[in-house]
């Protein structure tokens, strides 16, 4: 007995030809168009809990990105907050060692004891930097100035630390006294840099060329502080750009490992394209012939 098949079956094969088609083309221009393989998870399920893990390091990547740039503002701050001190500092010393000449008179000894006096004022302001809102200088305090304007630290001995990789902190900005010194009535010329510089002033005003000497002493002793933490500032910052470098290539490594999961390539999308839209269109051919019988057809 011979397989009988029905009109309405060869309809419905053709129209699930049709369709498988359709699907096949439309999928094809869907990944030559976005350029992807995978759009949503039910296109490969394995795959794109892959991608998945990839957009969280990416994420976690960028989060310390974020950090690293952060504190570099905040080491540049300080770098450029350190820098202008200890110009300053050093006009200090050459203004001091000018004083000391025995010639000079009671006039000139005044002016140059003002511009020490202009300087400690200076130094004052640059204590204060900000970066964000926050001394520089204060420690871990939050506060908006690190010095009141008789030079008395308003910050903590706390640090500001800030996560720039899995395990890794550093420490930014710095505590006030470790770069301007500990306050010292009893002994200004050991005490901060202001009362350094305004103990200097009052002995160059004063005419008092010994106490001069170790006021110049003492500007040292103020450099060398600044020195250090500019040593510090410096080392933070090696440290920031080898993991700004490290983050850069950590990102290009996991994009490129997403695009090898999830973007197609082009060239053989295209051809994919091109053979679903030859497939649809002779599936279309087809089925046009096979339908196109009139009523003689059945009459034979």
């Amino acid at each position: 007995m011979g397989l009988r098949i029905t009109d309405q079956g060869l309809a419905n094969s053709r129209a699930a030809w049709i369709t498988e088609g359709r699907s096949a083309s439309a999928a094809a221009e869907q990944e030559v168009s976005t350029g992807r393989r995978i759009d949503n998870a039910s296109d490969d399920p394995g795959a794109s809990a892959q991608l998945m893990r990839y957009d969280m390091r990416l994420q976690r990547i960028d989060q310390y990105q974020r950090n690293t740039a952060n504190a570099k503002l905040w080491v540049a701050g300080a770098d450029t907050a350190l820098q202008s001190v200890a110009n300053n500092l050093t006009r200090a010393k050459t203004i001091a060692v000018q004083a000391g000449n025995d010639t000079l008179g009671a006039a000139e000894d005044a002016a140059l004891a003002s511009d020490i006096r202009a300087i400690a004022s200076e130094i004052r302001t640059i204590a204060n930097s900000r970066v964000s809102g926050r001394a520089i200088f204060a420690g871990n305090a939050g506060t908006a100035d690190a010095y009141d304007v008789n030079g008395i630290y308003l910050g903590d001995n706390g640090s500001v630390e800030m996560m720039v990789d899995t395990g890794q902190s550093v420490t930014v900005g710095a505590i006030g006294p470790s770069v301007f010194g500990v306050t010292n009535p009893g002994d200004p010329m050991n005490g901060t840099v202001f009362e350094r510089l305004n103990e200097l002033a009052d002995a160059i005003e004063a005419g008092d060329t010994n106490l001069v000497r170790t006021g110049i002493e003492a500007v040292d002793g103020a450099l060398d502080m600044v020195g250090s933490t500019q040593g510090q500032v410096g080392s933070t910052s090696q440290a920031l750009d080898a993991t700004e470098l490290r983050h850069s290539g950590e990102r290009l490594a996991v994009q490129g490992s997403v695009s090898s999961i999830r973007d197609v390539d082009m060239a053989e999308a295209i051809v994919r394209l091109r053979s679903a839209e030859a497939g649809y269109e002779a599936t279309l051919s087809a089925t046009a012939r096979g339908v196109s019988r009139s009523l003689l057809d059945f009459l034979r």
